[in-house]
């Protein structure tokens, strides 16, 4: 696995980690895109983990290159290059995840895939909202726009696609609303074995993140409803997880599996009693499962009853 660093701001305790994964050099003019809106972000200091799968030399050379202008820009973020390389495995989604973490050492993390980009203050925001609640992650909101694919660039429709709905972690013990641009973690509040992704999911692998964290540490919604980036949606398809309804054969097979596993993982994570409190549970006790706890929070305020009864009716 070849390592590679460009000169950069040095890490500090106060350093926030951005893990960006990058799988095909066809698509440099996007992460430059993407690298761009993290040299331009309020927050110091950044060091930005960029993981490629599979490069070859020369690609290598080429993405570094297309980056080194961005990179000596005043006070611009350190980025190191990493280039996953192992064989046997077709879709490496989680494993360039997983690279990223094993790399990361700031007190911060975030992710940010190479198609999507974040407005300047978004980690100023998030970052200041961990500080100011003590969380161990922050949430935002980020605004779906339309693109349309075409063979040498790209259209931007507009923000015609509905956003994503949901407001709180009763809403995302539901269903994820949360891109993976849209938050931060604080590292300093997790035990170190929590992060890290389901190597086994190549879809929803930062929501079965998303519910270990949340179902056992304190979490911030406070900024959902304002937006910090952009989420593109392709309308080729190409980086948007379909819904049930649009998928059939080996991908609606895969979806169906997927669905199971968060399924399993929200009846086998236990909720920490504090969590539940937030949730306005009854008579918070330990072991009780994010499943269970929507359930319980029927006798809770009407707006989680009615959660748990979605939840149940399933």
């Amino acid at each position: 696995m070849t390592d590679h660093s460009l000169p950069g701001n040095t890490q500090s305790s106060d350093t926030l980690d951005c893990v960006v994964r990058f799988h095909d050099p066809r698509r440099l003019p996007e992460l430059e895109r993407c690298v761009f809106s993290l040299v331009g972000q309020r927050y110091r200091p950044i060091n930005i983990v960029l993981v490629l799968q599979r490069f070859s030399p020369d690609e290598v050379a080429a993405t570094e290159a297309a980056l080194a202008p961005l990179l000596q820009l005043p006070n611009a973020p350190r980025l190191s290059v990493h280039n996953w390389d192992e064989a046997g495995v077709v879709d490496a989604r989680t494993y360039l995840l997983n690279r990223g973490l094993d790399v990361a050492q700031g007190r911060y993390l975030a992710f940010l895939d190479y198609d999507d980009v974040l407005f300047p203050e978004a980690y100023e925001m998030l970052v200041g909202q961990l500080r100011k609640t003590g969380a161990a992650i922050a949430f935002a909101s980020v605004q779906v726009m339309q693109v349309e694919v075409h063979d040498h660039f790209f259209y931007m429709v507009g923000s015609k696609v509905p956003p994503y709905k949901g407001q709180d972690l009763a809403d995302l013990f539901k269903n994820n609303f949360c891109p993976i641009h849209s938050y931060v973690i604080d590292r300093s509040q997790l035990p170190t074995d929590l992060l890290h992704f389901d190597t086994g999911l190549t879809i929803e692998e930062d929501y079965d993140l998303l519910l270990r964290i949340c179902a056992g540490f304190p979490s911030d919604f406070s900024l959902v409803g304002t937006p910090v980036g952009y989420y593109f949606y392709k309308t080729d398809g190409s980086n948007t997880v379909a819904t049930q309804s649009g998928l059939d054969g080996e991908k609606l097979a895969l979806y169906q599996e997927v669905q199971a596993r968060i399924r399993a993982r929200k009846k086998n994570t236990p909720v920490a009693p504090e969590v539940q409190a937030a949730l306005g549970v009854p008579n918070p006790r330990e072991g009780l499962s994010i499943h269970d706890t929507l359930k319980q929070s029927r006798t809770g305020s009407p707006g989680l009853r009615k959660l748990a009864e979605l939840v149940g009716a399933r």
